[in-house]
């Protein structure tokens, strides 16, 4: 028995048949911008374009944080600057007394370095043999002299004809574990106590080590040891495990950072001013301090998978020109040690310093100002320095490339900003420069977690167009990730990339709407039957199917079932019955309605 043409929410309806539409509604159309962070720029034709051209997100941007950023590097990569990526300078071995190097500095315009070996001065491009053969715990330049604190042993001083002689007041003068200027007065602390000490003498000639000293300064109780000294805001603070002390005038150390509910061996390992902050780690993170509020400036982590990837263990830091030079380890189990910048916004990774083969680490790291070297000490089997050389009056890398290793830049991923609608990709533009056969970029994409395929060598210049990845017309996708790596054989060119666009189009799940028009009159046919509701009862009806929250039951002209809702509603009246009293008996109408696939 026919019950009519439809049934919608449970009811049977009869339609103007030659008025029935059903059309896909799904979507896809090019748009200007989407949400979800990324930037989108309008193309005129089907394909979408997502375009990067800047590299200064730094690393660690996760996809769900920003869309257009770079995840991490491989290598040595250099991403600091606006416009380009390219690669950073390589490290130049240089002394190989393999004797563990605690620190460095400049003074009388040359660079020296101590440690167990002694006191080591680097000048015309060598270094010098030993100076001393003491355990050297600290050196400090001051004025016309270099002071330096034998492990054990009475504090020296040379001076510029390289003259050494004792310093301090007498011979219990010893052991000193550091040194610092500030406010007319040498303060050094001596090692592995909270004891610190003062003298205002040029030669420091008067420093005095022992507990007897009227003018001995404790850094808290004698439970935790200092660690560092730093002079911030025009004021001394001493660094424990346990927090940072104020060192006042009146020879009081007062806590104005307590960290010992965080007490570590990691704490403080390093301390340095940049940009107006104190930064310091704690444990395996980096705090800003301003003199009054702490904030967390941490590196995010550098993998969006389990088990992910982050950084702690920071050192050696280093502030040079604009950026604050730091180490850090990676939180594997086999770690690696990486050099990272920080210009006061975002982190840079420039260079893998130790590779997760060795169980090696970075004891030292220090600028030279005579020669524009970025110095640190690999403590491993067999130890050395290196240096890392700069450019002079300029930020950008100086050109000694790595000719062998792996260096890459790895994409955050690319979803378009809508990360459950599939994706297609028919190619890629590569904006690139100083390529050639020696000097190229190769570029790799993995889809949805997948493996990494490669994609082609770009070994021009200017805008190319990589068509057929992997060697199909296109590849579909939730979300791509992009890798590009760095090779070159030649150590004074790195190829550049500039930018990278991915010509995409949206195809979501396919999704129909119906278009129907449905007469409303009471007493009218329906198949076999006769309509016994009022026009009223069926407007009301469809009110009630259009007004549904939730999906409602469809049954087509062909008896197909979906599950829909009513997007709009229009009813025409088409004629008004009255009796012979002039009064309303009835009223038909058409009703309009577009239905919408709920999907």
């Amino acid at each position: 028995m026919s019950l009519g043409d439809i049934k919608l929410n449970g009811k049977h309806y009869r339609i103007a048949t030659n008025q029935y539409r059903r059309r896909d509604v799904t979507d896809f159309s090019p748009r200007s911008g989407t949400p979800g962070g990324s930037v989108l720029y309008s193309e005129l034709g089907l394909f979408q374009p997502q375009l990067q051209t800047s590299w200064l997100h730094g690393f660690g941007a996760n996809w769900y944080v920003d869309n257009m950023a770079y995840m991490r590097t491989e290598g040595n990569i250099d991403t600091r600057h606006d416009g380009i990526a390219m690669m950073y300078t390589a490290s130049t071995s240089s002394d190989t007394n393999n004797n563990v190097k605690e620190g460095f500095c400049n003074w009388n315009n040359a660079q020296w370095s101590w440690g167990v070996g002694g006191l080591r001065k680097y000048s015309g491009g060598a270094w010098t043999s030993a100076y001393s053969t003491l355990a050297v715990n600290y050196a400090f330049p001051y004025g016309d002299y270099l002071i330096y604190c034998p492990n054990g042993a009475r504090i020296q001083k040379v001076n510029t004809s390289d003259v050494h002689t004792d310093a301090g007041n007498d011979t219990a003068t010893i052991d000193f574990k550091g040194l610092i200027a500030h406010s007319g007065y040498v303060y050094g602390w001596i090692d592995n106590t909270n004891q610190i000490h003062r003298d205002s003498t040029a030669d420091l000639s008067d420093m005095e080590g022992t507990t007897a000293d009227v003018n001995i300064i404790y850094a808290g109780a004698s439970n935790s040891p200092i660690l560092n000294f730093a002079e911030y805001a025009a004021y001394l603070y001493a660094a424990r495990a346990d927090g940072l002390w104020q060192i006042g005038e009146d020879l009081i150390a007062r806590r104005m950072l307590d960290f010992s509910a965080e007490t570590s061996a990691d704490n403080f390992r390093s301390m340095s001013v940049f940009n107006g902050y104190l930064l310091f780690p704690i444990r395996d993170k980096v705090y800003q301090w301003n003199g009054a509020r702490l904030s967390d400036v941490t590196p995010p982590r550098l993998t969006d998978t389990f088990p992910y990837t982050t950084y702690g263990r920071f050192d050696n830091f280093v502030a040079m020109g604009k950026y604050l030079y730091v180490t850090a380890r990676t939180n594997e189990t086999t770690y690696s040690e990486d050099l990272l910048a920080y210009d006061g916004v975002a982190w840079f990774k420039l260079a893998r310093l130790v590779d997760s083969s060795t169980t090696a680490t970075i004891t030292a790291m220090g600028y030279d100002t005579v020669n524009d070297y970025l110095w640190y000490h690999l403590d491993t089997t067999a130890d050395i320095t290196y240096y890392i050389q700069n450019q002079s009056r300029s930020d950008l890398p100086y050109a000694n490339f790595p000719t062998t290793g792996t260096h890459e830049l790895i994409f955050s991923r690319w979803d378009c900003g809508y990360r459950r609608v599939t994706k297609s990709c028919t190619s890629v533009l590569m904006e690139t420069s100083n390529c050639s056969s020696n000097s190229y970029l190769t570029l790799y994409y993995a889809l949805d977690g997948g493996s990494w395929i490669n994609w082609a060598d770009i070994k021009t210049n200017g805008v190319t167009e990589l068509t057929l990845p992997g060697g199909n017309q296109s590849v579909e996708f939730k979300y791509i990730i992009f890798k590009i790596k760095f090779t070159t054989s030649s150590a004074t060119n790195s190829p550049i990339l500039e930018g990278l666009t991915m010509r995409f189009l949206m195809r979501p799940k396919t999704v129909y709407g119906w278009s129907i028009t449905i007469p409303i009159a009471h007493g009218m046919d329906i198949g076999e039957l006769t309509e016994g509701k009022t026009s009223k009862e069926i407007v009301a009806d469809l009110d009630t199917a259009r007004e549904s929250e939730s999906p409602i039951e469809f049954e087509d002209v062909v008896g197909e079932h979906y599950y829909v809702y009513i997007s709009s509603k229009t009813e025409s009246l088409v004629e008004i019955n009255r009796d012979a009293m002039g009064d309303t008996h009835g009223l038909e109408y058409v009703s309009n309605l577009s239905i919408v696939e709920a999907k």
